[in-house]
């Protein structure tokens, strides 16, 4: 099985004309070079003029999304750790994963909003906000063209959520997706590993969008929402799911720069990221 590819894709557009995630990813990587060599996709900083197809920005989203598919196409890792800006960033590595897992990946979304917009519900027309529902097959047909496997509901836990669109609360609640609460989380951080644990699936991914994090507490995300995990929580329900499935895929996401040293459990997700092994039974 080939090597790991340690992505890094600081695609802001997503986030609308705010480019504070695209300057957070390049700030993480400066500080953790030493730790991580990456490959980079490279992304326009141009300024968004257009909506295209009901997305903000989207001609420069589809092209960086066909480079950072050319990449992994001609690497063909075991596994993938991305570096990324906005959360959609996470949409292609994931799917490549649950291709070569051939569907036996177990996926875990650390996020605040839920990402389960379409194109045509979207208040915003924000990709950033769609990278979910993308993953379960429902998006227009060029993005879904680039991806590789689309998710099904049993594969995926979305922990952490507190502010979601109707719409949003409105497909969750048709598709019976799996939500772990902040509560929930904080008496047990053993409940993401456990809400799989019945569907039995080897593999997991984690994506970890950081606006998941309390903003008292960690204040560098570009959306912060209030009542979010403590750190303390993350890192044991992150360590327990390490250690209870075979971690292939790990995405970090939506960072704001803070001009100084990341916080101490930041390097401790590096180091998570920066370990991960090759799929099972396969």
């Amino acid at each position: 099985m080939a090597k790991q590819l340690n992505l890094f894709f600081p695609q802001w557009q997503g986030s609308g004309p705010d480019l504070s995630v695209y300057h957070g990813a390049l700030e993480l990587k400066q500080f953790f070079k030493d730790k991580l060599n990456f490959t980079e996709v490279a992304v326009s900083t141009n300024p968004i003029t257009a909506t295209e197809d009901n997305i903000y920005g989207y001609s420069n989203i589809i092209h960086q999304m066909k480079e950072a598919r050319s990449i992994i196409d001609h690497t063909a890792p075991g596994s993938i750790f991305t570096l990324g800006g906005g959360c959609d960033a996470g949409i292609l590595p994931l799917s490549y994963l649950n291709k070569l897992c051939r569907g036996d990946l177990a996926v875990v979304w650390f996020d605040a909003h839920g990402d389960l917009n379409s194109p045509q519900t979207s208040p915003s027309k924000f990709f950033y906000g769609m990278p979910v529902r993308t993953l379960l097959g429902d998006n227009n047909s060029s993005i879904l063209n680039l991806c590789y496997k689309n998710l099904n509901r049993q594969q995926l836990a979305l922990c952490g959520l507190r502010e979601l669109d109707p719409a949003e609360q409105e497909y969750i609640e048709k598709e019976d997706l799996k939500v772990i609460t902040v509560s929930a989380m904080a008496n047990n951080p053993a409940r993401p590993a456990e809400i799989l644990a019945g569907s039995r699936f080897k593999n997991l991914y984690i994506h970890l969008d950081l606006d998941v994090i309390d903003p008292e507490e960690f204040p560098n995300s570009p959306v912060p929402e209030p009542n979010g995990l403590s750190t303390k929580t993350l890192k044991e329900a992150l360590a327990i799911l390490v250690k209870s499935y075979n971690l292939v895929g790990f995405g970090l996401f939506e960072y704001s720069p803070s001009g100084k040293k990341p916080a101490t459990f930041l390097e401790e997700v590096i180091n998570i990221g920066s370990r991960l092994n090759s799929p099972t039974n396969i």
